[in-house]
């Protein structure tokens, strides 16, 4: 039995990229887990991860916690990235339903952290950014 890493992954990234109230507020699906080089503020970055296992004799069974970033310029204020924090929640807090794990059943999905705080740009540049972190953790079966 393969573990549901990647497929984990996919469910998150199509439930944000097909929510509209947050590609509205991006300005569109600007979601990754890789920041591409000319990609402008605001965005989101599906960040880190974490795997336990929890297998029984029967069932096959995974808790995973997902941090997820998102960055806006200073000059949008921190509202920018809580706007775009309550966008994620609201599409990924308790939405198991609307969130496929292909081949595998995610049971429950859930918002067990949040912060925000003025980050620094590259050296050399003169942008600020606020930051926002947001962990989710999320239990999976097979």
């Amino acid at each position: 039995m393969s573990s549901p890493d990647n497929a984990l992954q996919a469910g998150i990234y199509s439930r944000l990229t097909g929510y509209s109230a947050l590609t509205t507020a991006l300005g569109g699906s600007k979601v990754y887990d890789f920041v591409p080089e000319n990609a402008t503020p605001p965005y989101v970055v599906i960040g880190d991860d974490t795997a336990i296992d929890w297998d029984t004799k029967s069932k096959y069974g995974w808790e995973f916690t997902i941090t997820i970033h998102v960055w806006d310029f200073e000059k949008a204020g921190r509202k920018s990235v809580k706007t775009l924090l309550s966008h994620i929640f609201d599409a990924l807090h308790q939405q198991e339903a609307s969130i496929t794990v292909s081949g595998f059943t995610l049971v429950q999905i859930r918002r067990e952290f949040q912060t925000t705080f003025q980050d620094a740009s590259e050296e050399g540049q003169n942008d600020r950014f606020y930051h926002g972190v947001a962990r989710y953790r999320a239990v999976v079966t097979a």
